[in-house]
């Protein structure tokens, strides 16, 4: 069954925040008050989930930006790559309106973080998914998608492990 959700670049005029409310007062602030800038700073680029019923209303939302992750505390694999930062994709946030759980967005927007990532990394050098929990306990959820904890808190994916599941 084809997903109710559509997820396309954030666009002010169009997705509707005021009522948006994923039950976290950062992630709220964020959409409501502090995604334009980021995205005119080149800071982020955030991208926006509407269901197909509600298309001018925010269900959910996620970021990207560049990132890099010290090799230090990484799985060995990792650690022996030759330099001391691994250039990566950071899904610095990630947020599902109250009104819409339980109907898979969040598995949506988090699988369409990861396609953007592999477009990504075919044009520039990433080497891995960096999550910031941001003081959540969201380990549980992202493990589902293969991350992995390190040891400074941080859950990384390899971006060749994202390629081969896209694959099969």
């Amino acid at each position: 069954m084809p997903s109710p959700f559509r997820i396309e670049p954030f666009d002010k005029k169009r997705h509707g925040r005021d009522r948006f409310d994923c039950g976290q007062p950062m992630l709220n602030n964020y959409i409501q008050h502090q995604v334009s800038a980021d995205i005119r700073r080149n800071l982020a680029r955030c991208y926006a989930a509407v269901h197909e019923d509600e298309p001018a209303r925010l269900a959910g939302y996620y970021t990207l930006s560049a990132y890099s992750v010290e090799a230090g505390g990484l799985p060995e694999e990792l650690e022996k790559l030759p330099y001391p930062e691994i250039p990566s994709v950071l899904i610095g946030r990630l947020a599902c309106c109250r009104t819409f759980r339980g109907m898979g967005l969040g598995k949506a927007l988090v699988v369409d973080a990861l396609k953007r990532a592999v477009a990504m990394h075919d044009h520039l050098g990433i080497h891995l998914v960096v999550v910031d929990r941001l003081g959540e306990d969201v380990v549980e959820f992202y493990a589902k998608f293969g991350f992995e904890e390190t040891e400074n808190g941080q859950l990384i994916l390899p971006v060749k492990t994202v390629k081969a599941s896209m694959r099969s």
